[in-house]
């Protein structure tokens, strides 16, 4: 950046917070001077400001970016060597440095209703997990899944032993370049826990967390239940992806034979065609495994544990949130020593997570854009939380509270519907006769050139009630907040 740089009051902020100058760091962070003097920028980022700084560097060190031409999936794994995940790790030490003031870089992530997400990190249920949640929170913040070289032991720090961390940083990478539309949008935030800058606290939390199941016999029982739940979630997935695709091509080839699945017709070549191919194509898996070769580490993760989650959720005024039963009964068994903003948005959120609605499965990024564009979060937010305080139970965590959220946000979604056709049913019928009264008496001004006057010709040719099932229409998403849904259902 030009150490001349100036920065207006309606200026984006420097710190990439996608906020204006005089609603961020105006008053707080002089950047004409940190421009001027050309002063390290990254202490004064914010969180989005550290992700996009990141996911660029990242790019860089891709070479996605580069004039070379990139040759398609198999060419973008290709770059993923020892030497790109060390330098990858490399980035996320400087981003986020072993000495930073972690709570006061996390509270630039304060003052809106924001949550914390501490579920199935994996693609498809984290995907879920944001889009329905986008629709009432300014933003959720997700744990950075990349290990931070500076909180493990030296035999699994990425940047000391690289080789056996490639394929669990291509499927991060694939995570964040995934989620950077939200990024960018400002609607989600890759952050990292204090536990992971203090190696006291991180043991503290793991010994008080191992203590809690040990002394709770109803979490050991949502412990295994969870843990069966992943397991039917991703066993098939991950079983193909490391026994079949990640099998040496010599040992498919004995097994092929030992188990006489030539029988069939199918010969041995033309079985390690398809699996080529199916490796070839998996945008998460790298390449199969030679006899030799070091093993890679692969990682299912939920975020951070419960009790880190919940210091880092203090810190930035967030509530917690998850798509997995252990989770919830650690956050519901913990209710009373909870913050305020978990206690009213927690068991909604909980709710919300688990109703089965079309609606709700058809979210997309488009919808959360458009509803921050129209200014209309908050009108939905509340109208949310009036239709779960209509039908949830008198036990805010209570199962059944997730079906009568489904039931009554249906039923209104139904409401909304009724009242659009009626609307519809009465345009149509004024339409065609007032239209024609309507284009005769005007047609003389038209033809005079005097367009300023064609609303009154309109309205003396009968338009009134027209005009007024035009203004239910526009005024419709304000009367009955649940059109939102509506839309929704028709993209």
């Amino acid at each position: 950046m030009s150490q001349t740089r100036k920065v207006s009051r309606n200026d984006s902020c420097p710190c990439l917070s996608g906020e204006k100058y005089k609603k961020c760091c105006l008053g707080r962070v002089d950047w004409e001077t940190i421009f001027r003097q050309d002063l390290d920028e990254r202490p004064f980022l914010s969180v989005r400001g550290r992700n996009l700084l990141f996911a660029k560097r990242v790019s860089a060190i891709l070479q996605l970016n580069s004039p070379r031409e990139i040759q398609g999936l198999k060419d973008y794994k290709s770059a993923f060597t020892a030497r790109a995940v060390r330098e990858i790790h490399e980035v996320a030490l400087d981003v986020w440095p072993k000495d930073i003031d972690i709570v006061a870089a996390l509270k630039k992530s304060s003052g809106t209703v924001s949550g914390l997400y501490i579920g199935d990190y994996s693609p498809e249920y984290l995907t879920r997990a944001i889009v329905r949640h986008s629709i009432y929170a300014n933003k959720i913040l997700l744990v950075d899944p990349f290990v931070y070289p500076a909180s493990v032991r030296d035999e699994f720090n990425p940047i000391l032993n690289p080789e056996q961390h490639r394929a669990q940083t291509l499927k991060n990478v694939n995570l964040w370049f995934s989620l950077l539309p939200w990024i960018d949008a400002g609607l989600v935030e890759f952050i990292r826990p204090p536990s992971d800058f203090d190696h006291r606290l991180n043991w503290t939390l793991m010994k008080a967390q191992q203590k809690k199941f040990d002394e709770i016999e109803e979490l050991q029982k949502a412990s295994h239940e969870s843990v069966d739940e992943l397991r039917v979630r991703h066993q098939e997935k991950l079983m193909n992806q490391q026994l079949l695709l990640g099998a040496p091509d010599s040992y498919i080839r004995h097994m092929f034979e030992k188990l006489g699945l030539g029988k069939d017709g199918v010969s041995v070549e033309d079985f390690l065609k398809s699996i080529q191919e199916e490796r070839e194509h998996d945008p998460n898996f790298l390449e199969p495994m030679e006899p030799n070769s070091e093993g890679q580490l692969h990682m299912l993760s939920t975020g951070t544990s419960y009790l880190s989650a919940k210091i880092t959720a203090g810190i930035t005024g967030s509530y917690l949130f998850t798509d997995l039963f252990v989770r919830w009964r650690e956050i519901e068994l913990d209710r009373e020593s909870q913050s305020a903003e978990n206690q009213v948005w927690a068991p909604f959120a909980k709710a919300l997570q688990n109703a089965s609605l079309r609606y709700l499965n058809n979210l997309q990024l488009q919808h959360a854009l458009t509803l921050r564009k129209e200014g209309r979060l908050e009108a939905l937010r509340g109208f949310l939380l009036r239709v779960w305080k209509e039908a949830s139970t008198a036990d805010p965590f209570d199962a059944a509270n997730a079906v009568l959220l489904a039931e009554e946000l249906g039923q209104r979604v139904r409401d909304a519907e009724q009242e659009w056709k009626k609307i519809d049913d009465e345009v149509l019928k004024l339409s065609v006769p007032v239209a024609a009264t309507g284009l005769f008496a005007a047609g003389p001004l038209i033809a005079a050139g005097h367009a300023y006057f064609l609303a009154a010709a309109v309205a003396a040719a009968g338009l009134g009630p027209l005009v007024n099932s035009t203004r239910k229409r526009a005024s419709f998403p304000d009367r009955f907040p649940a059109a939102f849904f509506m839309k929704v259902n028709e993209d």
